[in-house]
C-alpha cells in the first residue's frame, strides 16, 4: 500500500477509529472490511503504536473522539496491548480490539485487565464476525455516551432549575414564566433519558456475546407462554439445543474461536424464525427456542430443520471435531403433553437433549411420555 493510502481517511468531523498494524496488507483487509462505518465513523490508519499515539494527539488538539482502537499484538517497538494500556489511561471510554495471531494467549490475557480490553480476535478473523463485533461494540460506545450527554443536560438543566428558584422571591412575574421554561426543558430531558432506559432495558434482556435474547428473558416469555397456553389450550413446544463437543473445539482453537461458533450458530438458530417465537442463549454453549401454538410433532420438524441447517454449514476448524464436523443435539418437549409446568417443560426437554447426545449426538430426540 502506498505511504499516501496510509494517511487519515477523513469520512466525519467527530468520532474515530484507529486501526494500528505493521503489515499494510492487515490495514488494506481492515479498512476494506469496515468500509460499511465509514458514513459515520472516521477510519484512521497507523502502521506502529508511535504513528497510533500521534493521532490521538492530534485528535486531542482538534477536541475530536478516539470511539475505537483495533491495533495488532505483534509490532515491533511497543506491543499492542502496551499501546492499548496508554489509550485506556487516555481514553477510558474508547472501545478497545486486540488483533493476535499468538497461538498461547497466555501473555495477552494477562494483560487483559491493565489494558482494560473490549475484545481480542484471532488472525486470520472471519470478516462478517469482525463486522458484527465491530458494529456491536460501536453501539454501545454511542449509547454510552448518549447516556453520559443526557446526564450532562440533566444536571445542567437543574442548575438552572436551582437558579432560577433563587430569583422567586425577588421576580414573581419572572417566576411563572421561568418556571414553565424550565418545565419544558425537563420534560425533554426526561423523555430523552426515559428512552435511553427503554434502550438500556433492551440489553439488559440481550445476550452480549450472541445477540439472542438471554436466560432471564426466556425463562419470563416461557412463564407467559405457559400460562397462555393453559388459558387458550393451544400447545407449546419447546426445544433444548447443545453445541455438540464444544469443549473439546474450545481446547484445541481457544475461547475467541469458540466465541465465533456461538454467534455463527446463534445466527443460524435465529434465521426464519418467527416473530412470536422466541430464541435464546440458555447458558455456556447451550441454546433454547420456545415455539408457541406448535405440537410436539411440528416442533420436532423445526429442530430436524435447525440440526440439518448447522450440519450443512462450514465453520473454521471443524474438522478436527469428533464427528469431523460441528453439529448441534436437540431435545423436543411440549406443554401440556409433556409436563403440567414451565420447569418441567423445561426439564422435560433437557432429558430428551441428553438422549439425542447419548445416541450419538447430531441427533433430535422427543421427550419420553409422561407427565413432570
Amino acid at each position: 500500500m502506498p505511504e499516501s493510502e496510509l494517511a487519515r481517511v477523513r469520512v466525519s468531523a467527530r468520532e474515530h477509529i484507529i486501526c494500528v498494524d505493521d503489515e499494510e496488507g492487515i490495514l488494506h483487509a481492515l479498512r476494506q472490511q469496515l468500509t460499511r462505518f465509514e458514513d459515520e465513523w472516521e477510519i484512521d490508519l497507523a502502521r506502529n503504536a508511535q504513528e497510533a499515539l500521534e493521532l490521538v494527539d492530534d485528535l486531542d488538539r482538534e477536541h475530536e473522539a478516539v470511539a475505537m482502537v483495533i491495533a495488532d499484538q505483534i509490532m515491533p517497538g511497543m506491543k499492542g496491548v502496551e499501546l492499548l494500556e496508554v489509550i485506556h489511561g487516555r481514553h477510558p471510554d474508547c472501545v478497545k480490539i486486540l488483533l493476535t495471531g499468538q497461538a498461547g494467549l497466555d501473555s495477552v490475557v494477562r494483560a487483559i485487565n491493565r489494558a482494560s480490553l473490549d475484545r481480542y480476535i484471532g488472525k486470520p478473523w472471519d470478516e462478517q464476525d469482525l463486522r458484527l463485533t465491530v458494529a456491536g461494540l460501536l453501539s454501545n460506545y454511542r449509547l454510552v455516551q448518549e447516556n453520559k450527554r443526557l446526564l450532562r443536560d440533566l444536571r445542567r438543566k437543574n442548575d438552572e432549575l436551582i437558579r432560577l428558584n433563587r430569583d422567586l422571591d425577588l421576580r414573581v412575574t419572572e417566576r411563572t414564566r421561568d418556571l414553565n421554561a424550565a418545565n419544558r426543558s425537563l420534560a425533554e430531558a426526561n423523555h430523552s433519558l426515559a428512552e435511553a432506559n427503554r434502550r438500556l432495558q433492551q440489553l439488559a434482556i440481550t445476550d452480549g456475546l450472541t445477540g439472542l435474547y438471554n436466560h432471564r428473558y426466556f425463562h419470563e416469555r416461557l412463564g407467559k407462554e405457559v400460562e397462555r397456553s393453559n388459558r387458550t389450550g393451544l400447545p407449546l413446544g419447546l426445544l433444548m439445543i447443545d453445541v455438540d463437543h464444544f469443549k473439546h473445539f474450545n481446547d484445541l482453537n481457544g475461547h475467541p474461536a469458540g466465541d465465533g461458533v456461538l454467534r455463527q450458530v446463534a445466527r443460524l438458530l435465529a434465521e426464519g424464525r418467527r416473530l412470536n417465537d422466541t430464541v435464546a442463549r440458555y447458558g455456556g454453549e447451550e441454546f433454547a427456542v420456545l415455539l408457541v401454538d406448535t405440537p410436539k410433532d411440528s416442533a420436532s420438524q423445526v429442530a430436524e430443520q435447525l440440526r440439518r441447517r448447522v450440519d450443512e454449514t462450514r465453520f473454521d476448524n471443524e474438522q478436527a471435531q469428533p464427528l469431523g464436523k460441528l453439529t448441534i443435539s436437540l431435545g423436543v418437549a411440549s406443554f401440556p403433553g409433556d409436563s403440567s409446568t414451565a420447569d418441567g417443560l423445561v426439564a422435560a426437554a433437557d432429558d430428551a437433549l441428553y438422549r439425542a447426545k447419548h445416541a450419538g449426538r447430531n441427533h433430535v430426540a422427543q421427550a419420553e411420555p409422561g407427565q413432570r
